[in-house]
């Protein structure tokens, strides 16, 4: 059996469950009532990549979450009902089952991710009288990567995990760190090398810090996304007050999201290849 095999039957059992359109729904009704809420703020010079980019702050924290719930129990869930076991009798070995897992899920989130997108467009689209195509394709691709990369974190800790709820309990713990506390690092540090909170403009080692997390990383390429297009959006030349260094530079911040999904696959395999199913 190939991880094709694998990944297949996991995305077969997905769309036929209401697993997907859940997800499909959530991401759609999410990202168009914040795209959308620049229009209530009259004080802002309300447009569709203003709304872009306010939802792509909210997917910075929805998506992780979403991808986690839709992956954590891919192996691990298996594992303590015992299929997992059937699963390996049928001769794959379990490495192809990590990376059909992985391929699986990650296509279940791409597809849920981006036909979510796709419905908050209409909206969007409805609301401003106009869809910057480029930006628009521009913030949904790198959605949808940041969901694959949370996929690569899940599976990785369901792998390296014999239980459900140890699954849960390092899902949530990943999504706190990752998705909702990592930004108290940069500030913490800020705070202790400056003296006080980042107003105005902020060191370039602040940046980096920033978006040395998955999350971080791809609100940084969003805000370089968005700012090429002419949104109204600081760009990082006008936060750093001056030249932006090469550990600044877009494909640093790709290179981050790459390693966060390949590096929980590996541990969560090296963990998994040593483990006792009996």
């Amino acid at each position: 059996m190939s991880w094709r095999v694998i990944a297949r039957r996991e995305f077969t059992d997905a769309v036929q469950s209401r697993v997907l359109w859940g997800l499909v729904a959530f991401v759609a009704v999410m990202i168009a009532m914040t795209a959308s809420v620049p229009v209530l703020i009259p004080a802002m010079d309300a447009s569709a990549l203003l709304g872009l980019g306010a939802a792509s702050e909210f997917a910075a924290m929805l998506v992780p979450i979403v991808a986690l719930v839709a992956a954590y129990l891919a192996i691990a869930g298996e594992r303590e009902s015992g299929s997992l076991r059937l699963l390996l009798g049928l001769e794959p070995n379990r490495r192809t089952v990590v990376v059909g897992k992985f391929a699986g899920r990650s296509a279940v989130a791409v597809v849920g991710l981006g036909l979510g997108f796709l419905l908050a467009s209409a909206v969007t689209w409805l609301v401003y009288g106009t869809l910057p195509l480029l930006a628009y394709l521009a913030v949904l691709v790198l959605t949808v990567g940041l969901g694959v990369v949370f996929v690569g974190i899940a599976v990785g800790i369901s792998a390296a995990t014999a239980t459900r709820s140890r699954a849960m309990t390092l899902g949530i713990a990943s999504y706190l760190g990752l998705a909702l506390l990592w930004d108290l690092i940069p500030q913490g540090a800020h705070l202790a090398v400056v003296g006080g909170p980042p107003s105005g403009t902020v060191p370039a080692w602040f940046l980096l810090l920033e978006g040395l997390s998955p999350s971080g990383a791809y609100s940084a390429l969003v805000t370089r996304a968005l700012g090429a297009t002419g949104a109204a959006i600081p760009s990082t030349a006008a936060r750093l007050g001056g030249d932006v260094p090469l550990y600044l530079a877009s494909w640093v911040f790709v290179a981050i999201l790459l390693v966060w999904t390949l590096v929980p696959l590996l541990a969560g395999y090296w963990a998994f290849e040593r483990a006792d199913l009996n």
